[in-house]
């Protein structure tokens, strides 16, 4: 319950560049921190010496340690969300299996950045307040990939609800790239994990495709 009540809202933002190189210095080293020691490990004190400023002057910005975690978790999130907001909004995506399979590419690569920072913010830091909000990366993901697949609805199911399979598809594609990152590394490399996720997404969203049709979508998968 104590943690509920915690301010995780930083003290202030840094203006100018001497400063913003302070808050970037100490942002980076609790993300080497929190990787060594883990959430409860993760102290002010050795964020603060790892990033070779004061504890006063981390306090001048972050008045405890889960502002600090939430402006690492914020940043971390808006990185990765940009990867699949990017792949999503390209204008070359003609058909539903073109962005099926853009997603599912950016999807991996955006499980390759900084995966054991990912791990200890998914598996250790408590989602309450500011940073559970900070974490928020599927609800806005699952947003983009509702729009996307709006913009292609003439090619989905009759019976597919966007809003739905939009949340179907991100949970997928986010709980098989995890498994693979955590325990069958040798899946991200070699293109099986991929080309399987395709397979699943878009017999679900047409079963049509599974059928040969549209062959385009059927060529993706192999």
């Amino acid at each position: 319950m104590g943690r509920e009540r915690v301010n995780a809202n930083p003290r202030k933002m840094p203006r100018q560049a001497r400063s913003k190189a302070t808050v970037d210095a100490i942002i980076t080293a609790a993300a080497h921190i929190l990787i060594e020691r883990g959430y409860e490990g993760a102290t002010t004190g050795r964020i603060a010496e790892r990033a070779g400023v004061s504890i006063g002057s981390l306090y001048q910005y972050f008045p405890n340690k889960e502002a600090l975690v939430a402006a690492l978790i914020e940043g971390h999130a808006n990185e990765i969300v940009s990867v699949i907001e990017a792949a999503l909004d390209d204008p070359a995506l003609a058909t539903v299996a073109d962005g099926i399979r853009a997603l599912i590419k950016a999807g991996m690569v955006a499980h390759r950045i900084d995966p054991a920072l990912h791990k200890i913010l998914n598996e250790q830091v408590p989602r309450v307040g500011r940073l559970a909000k900070a974490m928020d990366t599927s609800r806005r993901i699952t947003k983009a990939i509702e729009r996307f697949l709006r913009a292609h609805a003439d090619e989905l199911d009759p019976g597919c609800d966007p809003a739905v399979a939009a949340v179907v598809v991100e949970t997928t594609v986010e709980a098989l790239a995890h498994k693979a990152l955590a325990e069958r590394r040798a899946m991200l490399t070699n293109g099986r994990l991929e080309r399987e996720t395709f397979r699943l997404a878009t017999r679900y969203l047409s079963p049509s495709w599974g059928a040969g049709a549209p062959t385009r979508a059927r060529r993706l998968a192999h």
